[in-house]
Parts: structure tokens; C-alpha cells; sequence
């Protein structure tokens, strides 16, 4: 965000009536930098005491520990632990006896619930902290979101969706096409009150709308063109209160508004320019308000514009904030705007070297608020959900929580394309309260060969629920050759998690799978999950071969050497013996005194002859099964050269 003097501006605000997202800032108290940070802090809104520990793992870093915060009056906690932490200490002055001052910042990522009045939820967060030497007392801000926050995306050759910013549970639909589940250039997503996914299919000039992420109904409108019921490059798309489709058409420089998706009532708003019904380009989708008023972000003319109506009545911008501290700050490359329930303004500004959110109180400019989002943020899109919740897509995914901090997607949301490739990023509806939301880690289990009537070591998947509702189970349990304990509750509450352990214990010879199946209430993947399990039997094997190969080599036609193989039972009961034999040339033989039974912890011995009747390099395998099928071998191998 370019201003008149550069100068970051961070208003901080009282949480919001809901625990879906908020934030608080804390100053004194007393702080510890030894083997990790140590804060005691107290919170002026809501009043209450800030505690954190935050060990360390390496020097400037640091991990686990607690995060806690208590109101006074007992109605809100969050209780959490760090996944990571940076702490790292500055000094300045000094020069001609000049005084050194030295201080610490810390910003730690955190995990854990948040409690108010009762109602627990899941919960991730940051928070930042900057502290004196020698136990100064320390400032800083916390903000926090819902750990369930599922928002569709596009990477423009499909669409995703994924239930938090790590990329849990991450499905996609589509190809890269033209035809029937195929989008190109798909750079718009929106949400009717149904919940229906509505698509700016870019390069195929069109309009899509799918019930679900199975493409059910796939509906198309548009063909390429300029006339009515034609796009060039639809980039936006929006859906407001009344169900009626807005687009941005951007090779055609108009904003196209049509009732359904037959297009009645098609009603065109164009004008290249920078005066009132004019727009620099066509390029992001509108938003609205509560009145049904329409916002645009004109990126062009660096300015937010707002109207009553396709007609541009009441045409109203903002461009640039009033006076603040002495300083006036200016929109320099809106890219897109997002209204919230309670009227607050929030616009991407995509300037290349301070790529922002600002949130203003009204088109005045009224409290104007920005927030940072970081060098490799790249914004496309901004959404706002019911919670007021703010969700940027570019560069990742980003969340932003009440204008006191940002999280940023991890690397597993875009594994596959790469960061940039975040278009369109749009909450899905959820209700309030947040419902249950579960995962599960791994999401398969292979367990190493195992032989028949044995039973493997347990491998453990962790089942959590990172809602804001609690989950019911009505059933744990696994198929086939995969027995299950588990120590889950019939009902886990936000943020908790459980165990089941599963092992293997084969019944039958060879590759085996199975099913982990969980089934529950969950809000976001329905009534029956499953855990793919994998294995593989195999005969029990009780006799040992030793050595594992004889090499008979530098030998001549007509000799005979012999080597000798130990054949041990190391099981505690006799085992039977069905064959002895030797696969491959017939130059090597054996003989043996095993028998048929050999007994617990007996040996016998096979004699293995060398006898080649011609020169060259040969190969056998000596092949002992036991009466159960199994098999133990021992390769062998030799040369012979022409008796000189």
C-alpha cells in the first residue's frame, strides 16, 4: 500500500461476539528469555491474563510449550500450544559511548481451542510479542480463526476444495477442457445461498454452476462473443441476495448482470474510463452489502467504487484515507473487495511491494486499517464469510483475523502447482456454530510382510476433530485381517483427538487389504470415513539356510568339490520337511541327511557337487521346502575352465 509517508498502521480490536475468529493485545507483565520465552501478560479486552511458554528446539527457534489466555470473568480461554516459534534479539545505539539498547520479538503459530461461554472450538492462531532485556514487561497482539475453514479454489484448470489452509482433506474436480467437467482458465468462484458453486470459466468464455464437487448438474451459460448471452474471458463472477449472477466480462469491458442461468434479464454495465459509470477495467467481481449495494474494485483508476444499481445511481469512490496520525494513505492496485455482515469494507490491494488488506468503516474512509500480508503474497481474490472472517486468494491462501494477523497456506495446499495458482478463494457456507470437522493421519496403513498366524506391531491413526462442534461416533471398527483397539470416546469435542491402533495378523497367503472404518456425525466428511489398510501374508517360515550362497569357482572339467549348507530348525516344535531339491544346470547335485522331520533346534546338512562336463559359468538355486509350502533357498553358482 503506497501512502503520503510510509508508516505501518494496526488497529487493534475487541473480539467479535462469535469464537469463529478475533484477536487481543496484551502489554505489561514480565517476560524470561532462557531455554525458550516466557511471557506473563495481562489483556485490557478482554480483561484477562496472557501466560506463555514457548521452549526451545534450537537457538532462535522454538516449539510446544502452552499458550494460554483466561478473561477475568471466566467466559472465554484459548489453551494451546505452538507448532513453531522465532524469537531473536536487536540492539541499537552505542558509537562515542553512546548507550546500546537491546530487545527481543517473538512470533509464535499456535494450536489448541478457544472457549467462550461454554462453547469450545478448534482453533489456530499467531501471535507477536516484542519485549526489553532483563525481564521488561512485553506488547503484543494474538489473533485467531476456526481450525475448520473450508474454501473453495481454483487452479484454473480445476477447482478445489480444502478444509483448512494445510490442505486437509483436499479434493478437486475437473480437468483442463472445454468439454462437460473441464474448465480453462477458471479465475472466478461464488456461492449462491444454496450453497452451489458458480464459475467464470475464463477461456472458455462461460459461465458454470455445479451443485457439488462431483459436478452434480453441471449447468453451462455463454459462448464466446459480444452479443447477448456472450462472454470474452469472464474473469468475476458474483451471486447476490436475490440469486441474480454478476459477471465481469474482460475481453467485452462490461459488467453483465442476468437473473438465472438462462440469462433472462440480461442488463449490461460498460464504459472504459475514469469518470462516474466508468471503469478502468473489468476485471473483479463485485461485492455486496446489506442494502444490496454494489462494490467494485477498480483496479485501474486505484480506486473502490460503490452504486445502488446496474444504472450506477449513487455512484460513490474512495480512493485514499483521511488524515491519520498526520499521514493519508492511497489505494494504489485494488484487486478485489468483500463486504461483511456488519457493513465493514475490505479491499486486496495487490501494490507489487506491500501487497495488503485495508478495511475501512464506510466509503468515507473512516477508520481505515491495513494490514501487511507479506513479499510472497500475491493476491487475486478476497472473501469475507458470515463470521467476518477474511479469506485472500494469491500467493497461497491467506486468512486474516480481525486485521491483527495473517496465516498463511502451508505448502501441501499447493503441492501440485504452486502457490500462484490460488484463484478465486471463496468460503464455503457452514453453519453457526461451526460444526465437527474430522481428520485423520495417515490416511493408509501398510504393514510389513507378516507371516501366517502372527500378529505385526499396531501402527496408530489419529483421529481428530478440529471443528467447533462436538463429533459422535456410533462405530470404530476394521475388516478383514486387521484387528482394532481404540481409546476414542463416543462423542470427542472440538480440538480433542483419540487413537485407534490397528495390527495385522495374517490368515492367508499373500497381498491382503482392509478398512478402517469410521462412522460418525462429522460436519464436513459425512457419515463414514474410511483408512485404506494394506499387508501381506506370508508362510511361516521355521528353517534357517546358512550360508545364504556357495561359490564354486577356478575349477576345470572333470572335478567334483563339494560345499556343504546347514539346515537349522529354529522353531520350538519339529517341522517336516517335503522336498530338498536343486534348480537350474544339472552340473551342481546335492545330497542331504535331513529327512523328513527335523526336530526343534536340529540341524542337518546338504552336500551341494560341483560337476561341470563342459567349460563356462553356471548357476543354480538350492530349493528346501518345509511341509507347510514355505520355501528357503540358497543361491550357488560356479565357473569351470578347459583342463589345460
Amino acid at each position: 500500500m503506497k501512502k503520503t509517508l510510509v508508516l505501518a498502521l494496526l488497529t487493534f480490536l475487541t473480539p467479535l461476539a462469535h469464537a469463529d475468529q478475533g484477536g487481543f493485545s496484551n502489554s505489561g507483565g514480565s517476560t524470561q528469555v532462557s531455554s525458550g520465552v516466557n511471557i506473563d501478560s495481562t489483556v485490557a479486552t478482554p480483561s484477562g491474563t496472557l501466560t506463555i511458554h514457548c521452549p526451545s528446539t534450537t537457538p532462535g527457534l522454538c516449539a510446544g510449550g502452552s499458550f494460554t489466555f483466561l478473561s477475568n470473568d471466566g467466559t472465554m480461554a484459548l489453551n494451546a500450544s505452538f507448532t513453531s516459534g522465532t524469537f531473536r534479539e536487536s540492539c541499537s545505539g552505542g558509537g562515542r559511548g553512546g548507550r546500546v539498547t537491546c530487545s527481543y520479538s517473538f512470533t509464535g503459530y499456535i494450536s489448541g481451542t478457544w472457549s467462550m461461554n461454554g462453547a469450545t472450538q478448534a482453533i489456530t492462531g499467531l501471535t507477536s510479542q516484542r519485549f526489553g532485556t532483563g525481564g521488561a514487561a512485553a506488547k503484543g497482539t494474538t489473533a485467531y480463526n476456526s481450525a475448520y475453514t473450508p474454501f473453495y479454489f481454483s487452479n484454473s484448470g480445476q477447482i478445489l476444495r480444502s478444509d483448512d489452509l494445510n490442505g486437509t482433506n483436499l479434493i478437486s474436480y475437473g480437468t483442463q477442457g472445454s468439454d462437460v467437467g473441464q474448465f480453462y482458465g477458471a479465475y472466478g468462484i461464488a456461492l449462491d445461498s444454496a450453497g452451489r458453486i458458480y464459475v467464470a470459466d475464463t477461456y472458455n468464455s462461460r459461465v458454470v454452476r455445479i451443485d457439488d464437487m462431483n459436478g452434480t448438474n453441471w449447468t453451462t451459460f455463454g459462448t464466446s462473443g459480444s452479443a447477448v448471452g456472450q462472454f470474452m474471458n469472464p474473469s468475476g463472477i458474483s451471486v447476490d441476495s436475490a440469486g441474480r449472477i454478476y459477471v465481469m466480462d474482460t475481453g467485452n469491458n462490461q459488467l453483465v448482470r442476468m437473473d438465472d442461468m438462462n440469462g433472462t434479464n440480461w442488463t449490461v454495465m460498460s464504459g472504459i474510463g475514469s469518470g462516474v459509470g466508468q471503469f478502468a477495467q473489468y476485471v473483479a467481481p463485485v461485492a455486496f452489502d446489506a442494502s444490496g449495494r454494489i462494490y467494485v474494485a477498480d483496479s485501474g483508476n486505484g480506486r473502490l467504487v460503490r452504486m445502488d444499481d446496474m444504472n450506477g445511481t449513487n455512484w460513490t469512490t474512495l480512493t485514499q484515507s483521511p488524515v491519520i496520525n498526520g499521514y493519508i494513505y492511497s489505494l494504489q492496485s485494488p484487486i478485489g473487495v468483500a463486504v461483511d455482515p456488519a457493513g465493514k469494507i475490505y479491499v486486496a490491494d495487490a501494490e507489487y511491494y506491500q501487497p495488503a488488506v485495508i478495511r475501512v468503516d464506510d466509503m468515507t474512509g473512516v477508520n481505515w486499517t491495513s494490514i501487511y500480508l507479506g513479499s510472497t503474497a500475491t493476491p487475486h481474490s478476497i472473501a469475507v464469510d458470515s463470521s467476518g472472517m477474511v479469506l485472500v486468494g494469491g500467493g497461497g491462501a491467506q486468512i486474516v483475523d480481525n486485521m491483527m494477523g495473517v496465516l498463511t497456506s502451508s505448502s501441501a495446499l499447493t503441492q501440485y502447482y504452486g502457490p500462484y495458482y490460488v484463484f478465486g478463494a471463496t468460503p464455503v457456507l457452514v453453519p453457526s456454530p461451526r460444526p465437527s470437522a474430522l481428520s485423520f493421519s495417515p490416511t493408509t496403513l501398510t504393514f510389513a510382510d507378516q507371516d501366517i498366524g502372527t500378529t505385526s506391531n499396531s501402527q496408530a491413526v489419529t483421529i481428530t476433530n478440529f471443528g467447533g462442534s462436538p463429533l459422535n461416533f456410533s462405530g470404530i471398527s476394521a475388516s478383514g485381517d486387521f484387528p482394532e483397539t481404540n481409546n476414542c470416546p463416543g462423542t470427542l469435542l472440538a480440538g480433542a483427538s483419540c487413537i485407534a491402533n490397528v495390527s495385522f495378523a495374517p490368515t492367508v497367503n499373500g497381498p491382503e487389504t482392509g478398512l478402517l472404518t469410521l462412522s460418525d456425525d462429522s460436519g464436513n466428511l459425512g457419515a463414514s470415513q474410511a483408512v485404506t489398510l494394506v499387508g501381506t501374508g506370508l508362510l511361516p517360515r521355521h528353517l534357517s539356510l546358512s550360508p545364504a550362497t556357495l561359490n564354486f569357482s577356478g575349477y576345470t572339467i572333470g572335478d567334483s568339490p563339494s560345499q556343504t549348507v546347514s539346515v537349522t530348525n529354529t522353531s520350538g516344535g519339529s517341522v517336516g520337511i517335503a522336498g530338498i531339491a536343486m534348480s537350474g544346470d544339472p552340473s551342481f547335485v546335492q545330497g542331504n541327511t535331513c529327512g523328513s522331520i527335523l526336530s526343534a533346534g536340529a540341524t542337518c546338512t546338504v552336500t551341494v557337487t560341483f560337476s561341470p562336463v563342459a567349460y563356462g559359468t553356471f548357476t543354480s538355486t538350492l530349493i528346501v521346502t518345509e511341509s507347510s509350502g514355505a520355501q528357503e533357498t540358497v543361491s550357488v553358482n560356479g565357473t569351470a575352465f578347459p583342463d589345460n
